[in-house]
């Protein structure tokens, strides 16, 4: 499908529909922000301020809502001072969104509205990420998913549009190892930190994670950075801010990427990072007026010849259009638990 269509997908979907977009500027809500101001401008869009984003962030929206000329609401709420962000558990993410979601709907604007929208895009569910379980529960609707849209297809849109988003709409919280706590220290350390690499590396994707108070330094192409002095200068600045030691990561910053694997029968697979819920995912292949192929299900789910499984493995026979099959199946998976 050509980026027109699957733009032409997305314009339908939401044209006329009276929403509010949980809204970050980063890529995904930017590009469905863009799209509602287009076909649907009586749309809101509400940012959390929960003290653990980037300190130009909140600014970064509201520049952004006013060149969409849409609504924009902001809610202040301090994770600061709540025991489970604190802790920084497993958990945290599912109870962030649940928290946030739970004062957008509580909001005196929320019953003018018709739904509620969050930017959840296709290659996002290859990943571990819990906090999509909240979803459900507030009844919300994730466009990009439901029209089958790919992290790479937002790119291309963006591209299309020529739209400006920000890469720094990630809870600094996430770079702190779990179970070790966080605090308004550590998160101003690692912005800082992270404020100052951006500085003197320029590539689009920075990170500076931390465990133990030892800074590693995550970016897209680590051996670019391998340079003695402009370690030196790193090591040196972050050094000073208060690390231990600091790390480069030569792995590089993760993407998400379908990468097929070939199981012992010879068929390619993925194995997803968390169980799937059957039920579920068989009711929402169901209702996909784009998928309509033969489905089972017994101890496992079969849709034509794709195997789906609750140990969430994926499995079809070999075939060059792997991917393409791959990922209108996995818009309709549901995660089953934490």
């Amino acid at each position: 499908m050509q980026i027109e269509d699957k733009i032409r997908r997305l314009k339908d979907y939401l044209r006329n529909k009276k929403s509010i977009l949980a809204f970050s500027a980063g890529s995904d809500s930017i590009l469905i922000a863009h799209i509602l101001s287009e076909v649907s401008p009586d749309s809101l869009l509400v940012t959390i301020n929960n003290n653990m984003m980037p300190k130009d962030f909140i600014e970064y929206t509201k520049t952004q809502a006013e060149r969409f000329n849409l609504k924009h609401k902001v809610i202040e709420l301090d994770f600061l001072s709540n025991p489970t962000f604190i802790n920084n558990g497993k958990e945290r993410c599912y109870e962030c969104r649940k928290l946030m979601y739970t004062n957008i709907q509580n909001s005196q604007e929320f019953p003018q509205y018709d739904y509620f929208l969050e930017g959840t895009n296709v290659t996002d569910l290859l990943e571990n990420r819990p906090g999509v379980l909240v979803l459900d529960n507030f009844n919300m609707t994730s466009p990009l998913v439901e029209c089958n849209i790919t992290k790479k297809d937002v790119f291309e849109m963006i591209k299309y549009y020529n739209l400006e988003y920000s890469p720094n709409t990630t809870c600094l919280a996430t770079r702190i190892k779990t179970n070790q706590n966080v605090s308004k220290d550590k998160l101003d350390t690692i912005y800082e930190a992270e404020k100052y690499v951006k500085s003197i590396v320029k590539q689009e994707n920075i990170r500076v994670r931390t465990d133990d108070n030892n800074a590693t330094i995550s970016v897209d192409e680590p051996l670019e950075i391998l340079d003695k002095t402009l370690i030196t200068r790193l090591r040196d600045k972050l050094q000073n801010m208060g690390f231990n030691k600091v790390f480069v990561d030569i792995t590089g910053y993760e993407k998400t990427e379908l990468l097929s694997s070939i199981d012992e029968n010879g068929d390619y697979y993925y194995q997803l990072p968390y169980t799937v819920d059957l039920d579920k995912t068989h009711e929402n292949i169901i209702k996909k007026d784009y998928l309509t192929g033969t489905i089972k299900k017994d101890e496992n789910l079969h849709y034509n010849d794709i195997i789906i499984r609750q140990n969430g493995k994926i499995s079809m026979k070999a075939t060059e259009d792997f991917d393409t099959k791959f990922y209108q199946i996995l818009g309709c998976i549901k995660r089953k638990n934490i």
